[in-house]
């Protein structure tokens, strides 16, 4: 398959998912055959990696290929979330996810429906990062960086590297989202709670939304 076909499948995928994503807070209640609203949690973010970084001497880069070297020597793991929510200061979700595949660096995918009776609520979501031991964050060991990019012969490839690291953090979904508000649903309601990529952060989709 050549290049172009992939770049126009990707779009159209992409199109598929935001026409779902938004479809979701209008689908039927198939599952709940009573009248009960309905909080849909439903999105997807990559997990935040988390590295401890340490700069490597000339001795450990000297049976290294000069085009292989890289002087600053990230280790890490993709980060896992806990997902809370708790309705008028009930918790009815407590649970810790992690991004899919053997090493957990694909997307976290987050899919609930908690039935709430009709009528006002205070509802919380929390979406967290949990504490990782013995790593630092994605910004690494400062000083590793530092005393990397002060050696002249390493220093494009150091500031690459950092840039490199800077936009894994800017696509990463935020160590913290809250979203704290009222609802007051009808019957049969879906109020969708999903992750806004514009602005970083959990929103929520209700029936004045729609169009």
């Amino acid at each position: 398959m050549s290049i172009r076909p992939l770049a126009v499948l990707g779009a159209a995928l992409a199109v598929v998912g935001t026409v779902g994503t938004a479809a979701l807070s209008r689908a039927p209640l198939a599952a709940y055959p009573d009248d009960s609203p309905v909080l849909r949690l439903a999105w997807s973010v990559r997990p935040e990696r988390i590295e401890r970084c340490r700069t490597l001497s000339d001795a450990e880069l000297a049976d290294v290929p000069a085009h292989m070297r890289q002087r600053v020597q990230c280790e890490g793991r993709s980060a896992a979330y806990r997902l809370a929510v708790t309705v008028d200061g009930g918790t009815v979700v407590d649970t810790v996810v992690t991004g899919g595949g053997a090493r957990s660096d694909r997307p976290v995918y987050v899919f609930r429906e908690l039935a709430i009776p009709a009528g006002r609520h205070a509802v919380v979501v929390r979406f967290e990062r949990e504490p990782m031991a013995g790593v630092d964050s994605t910004a690494g060991d400062s000083s590793a960086v530092a005393d990397a990019a002060a050696d002249t012969l390493m220093a494009g490839r150091v500031g690459r590297e950092a840039e490199e690291r800077t936009r894994r953090q800017g696509e990463a979904v935020p160590a913290l989202m809250e979203l704290v508000t009222d609802v007051r649903p009808l019957a049969r309601e879906v109020m969708l709670v999903t992750y806004d990529i514009d602005r970083r952060a959990l929103v929520l989709r209700t029936r004045d939304d729609a169009p």
